[in-house]
């Protein structure tokens, strides 16, 4: 699966402008080109990001795309030490500021998500059909486990260490183990 969008270089240039546009919002600053140059060269979360961008894109080359995609893919894992899975579908727009202890199995990461270090999205077991959804806008805060087919709505905030089990519904705010709704954000 790719990222979203048009696809070619035209999608990948759109895409790495919404990241660090995102990124620009979360930092509370202006989208400039000198902001741009030191996200590409001094800031980890936002090259962990361009790479799984990189990885997208070159698995549009025919003939070698894919096994360059995998060697990208194994590099970037060792890179960083976290990793997000080449069947995971990532929309424009993603936030991760500590690419740090990170592994995100096969599941839809939609626009805008932010993901904080030590996040695992996962099965429960090799036989769980489907995958988890992450909505537009969700929070997923340090140590929070995403395990099995669930759906974290639109703009919902996952709690540190939460561990979820089940959906959570749009705006809702969910802690503890396993993670219960105590509110809306």
């Amino acid at each position: 699966m790719t990222t979203e969008g048009n696809g070619g270089a035209a999608g990948f240039r759109a895409a790495v402008r919404r990241d660090l546009a995102l990124f620009a919002h979360h930092e509370s600053t202006p989208l400039t080109p000198a902001f741009a140059v030191r996200m590409v060269l001094l800031t980890q979360g936002f090259q962990f990001v361009l790479a799984r961008r990189i990885q997208d894109a070159l698995a549009r080359i025919p003939v070698v795309g894919r096994p360059l995609r995998r060697i990208w893919w194994w590099w970037t894992c060792r890179k960083f030490g976290s990793e997000i899975a080449i069947g995971c579908t990532v929309a424009a727009g993603l936030y991760i500021p500590h690419p740090y202890g990170i592994v995100v199995g096969v599941c839809t990461i939609e626009e805008n998500v932010v993901i904080l270090q030590n996040v695992t999205i996962g099965s429960r077991h090799s036989h769980s059909p489907g995958h988890a959804r992450i909505g537009r806008g969700a929070y997923l805060s340090a140590g929070a486990a995403i395990i099995g087919a669930v759906t974290i709505g639109e703009g919902a905030m996952i709690g540190a260490n939460a561990v979820v089990l089940r959906d959570v519904p749009d705006g809702a705010v969910a802690v503890g183990v396993p993670a219960r709704i105590v509110g809306a954000s």
